[in-house]
């Protein structure tokens, strides 16, 4: 029932129900929902963080910004599921997310991994929003491979050797190879 009781105040508010009115319509990055909204940045900021704590937004990184997007699988469930189907798969998803962001909150504040996790668990969360940066299938030169790490986390020689000791990728004459089978195991495992 917690899950639900967070997933409810997170709605439990005017200002909120706005955001998720506009994001509804399309994702928007901070500045333009205050536009929008005609409220401060600060405060669209700060709604947007419940929101996203409760799992109810997603946020990418997009050059400079951070655009903001509904989770649209969570609108899918009925009130009812909500209340009284608080021990079935769907309350279990909810608290997975729920850990998955808070691990993703802690490590990677602003959207950068200033150290990686000493818990396997937390770490595979962490290689799998890296990982995420790359396309099934696709082949890579090491220094492109470096780019895509840094670019989220300072140690890509760690990262790198991990994704390839896990058969996320192969390497083969310093190209490295995205393999679309531990992509889509990535991909279940992330449900």
């Amino acid at each position: 029932m917690a899950d639900s009781l967070t997933l409810f105040k997170a709605i439990a508010d005017d200002t909120r129900l706005k955001i998720l009115r506009t994001l509804n319509e399309k994702e928007m990055y901070v500045e333009l929902l205050a536009q929008r909204l005609q409220l401060s940045p600060p405060t669209v900021s700060f709604h947007l963080k419940k929101l996203y704590s409760a799992g109810l937004i997603d946020s990418k990184k997009e050059q400079y910004y951070t655009v903001y997007s509904l989770r649209r699988q969570v609108f899918d469930k009925s009130i009812k599921e909500l209340l009284f189907d608080s021990s079935g798969s769907d309350a279990e998803e909810l608290r997975e997310e729920m850990y998955r962001r808070k691990v993703i909150d802690t490590f990677m504040p602003g959207g950068y991994c200033e150290r990686l996790p000493a818990q396997l668990k937390k770490r595979l969360i962490i290689y799998r929003l890296i990982f995420d940066r790359f396309e099934p299938g696709a082949s890579y030169t090491e220094k492109q491979v470096n780019n895509i790490i840094s670019a989220l986390h300072g140690d890509y020689c760690t990262v790198r050797r991990d994704m390839v000791d896990m058969g996320w990728f192969t390497r083969k004459n310093g190209v490295y190879t995205c393999e679309s089978a531990a992509f889509q195991a990535a991909e279940d495992n992330s449900r």
